[in-house]
């Protein structure tokens, strides 16, 4: 170790840009490592989104096959114990009952068309208010986070769920610290995730705090996920509202610009093409998108780069040109605007090459 940790320094004398890594290394070597068998607990209920389900249960999985052990013991509990019928009209099987369990490490509620039927259930409120206390860690995923609220256990506290539903959280929720551009919170015991895959992102971030950095990028290759994305889920939400566009010129004009981001997509040209003016063009995107059209554009570009930096080793240079930055400082100023991180320290993190075991 001595050597090891040695020679590092001597690097770290020489470059500076190895200090985050060696103490990260460092800290996940010496501390954030758990032997204990933790339990995983989540919530079943009719009409349940089976990969809210799914997603975090098969990070929890993957984790036992990475360490060899283990390490998450997971189970499903129903109100009475019976099996639940998902949103795909599969059906899961239940472990337990809410008279027959009183708590877990890990306690998941996923979300689902089935939260609507069940938002204001008493019983269940009064089981989700009983089982918190004794649960280390309470997460809500998607739109599991409104049944959470709904029992009060979010009040003051900092939250987030799906893009869809946050008129609901904001009308029915106000004491809600609701933070609904982020992928996933943390609040004390209590973490919430905006999405659906999001959840895989918030159970991968558990997965590290418990056994560390490296674990958890083995569990991120193998399930062929990203360990963690930068930005808010307005980026991911966005190409969905432009497919489905009220206005049938501006989803036209949505496929021309997915088809070419690098494009010259002057506000001029793309009025032109959508057969309307400038002023109503910038209009309808503020209404459609609540971006201007050159955010709009940069957001796709910006897309495409990242696109380029997970998933290949060209230069930085050569990203920005085919993503239609045409410079290398446009992407940068980009990055930074959008993301908070540099071209170079997104690839550092995210590109394929960097996921090791």
């Amino acid at each position: 170790m001595f050597v090891t940790y040695g020679f590092l320094a001597l690097r770290l004398s020489v470059d500076t840009s190895y200090a985050p890594w060696l103490m990260s290394e460092m800290t996940e070597n010496l501390q954030n490592q758990t032997k204990r068998l933790q339990s995983v607990l989540i919530l079943g209920f009719n009409d349940v989104l089976l990969m809210d389900v799914a997603g975090p249960a098969q990070v929890f999985a993957s984790t036992n096959k990475i360490l060899g052990r283990t390490a998450y013991a997971i189970s499903i509990v129903t109100e009475d114990g019976n099996d639940i019928r998902t949103d795909t009209g599969l059906s899961l099987t239940a472990q337990a009952s809410f008279a027959g369990r009183h708590g877990a490490d890990i306690f998941v509620v996923p979300g689902g068309p089935g939260v609507d039927q069940r938002l204001f259930d008493a019983s269940l409120r009064e089981f989700l208010t009983e089982i918190e206390q004794d649960v280390e860690r309470f997460v809500s995923i998607c739109s599991g986070s409104l049944l959470t609220a709904s029992a009060g256990l979010l009040d003051n506290r900092k939250a987030t769920t799906h893009w869809e539903r946050v008129d609901l959280a904001l009308q029915q929720f106000p004491k809600v610290e609701w933070h609904l551009d982020e992928i996933f919170t943390h609040d004390g015991k209590f973490h919430c995730s905006a999405g659906v895959t999001a959840g895989i992102d918030l159970a991968l971030s558990l997965v590290e705090a418990d056994h560390g950095r490296r674990v958890a990028l083995s569990v991120a290759r193998e399930m062929v996920v990203f360990m963690k994305r930068q930005g808010g889920q307005s980026q991911y939400s966005a190409p969905l509202k432009a497919q489905a566009a009220s206005s049938k010129r501006l989803g036209e004009l949505y496929s021309h610009i997915e088809q070419d981001p690098t494009a010259p997509w002057g506000v001029k040209r793309m009025a032109k093409l959508a057969g309307t003016t400038e002023r109503t063009m910038h209009r309808d995107f503020m209404h459609e998108f609540g971006k201007t059209p050159s955010q709009f554009v940069e957001e796709r570009r910006l897309a495409l780069a990242r696109s380029y930096l997970e998933g290949s080793i060209k230069p930085i240079k050569e990203i920005a040109y085919l993503s239609g930055f045409t410079t290398e400082q446009k992407m940068r100023r980009s990055f930074v605007r959008r993301l908070g991180v540099l071209p170079t320290q997104y690839r550092d993190r995210f590109g394929k090459a960097n996921i090791r075991a």
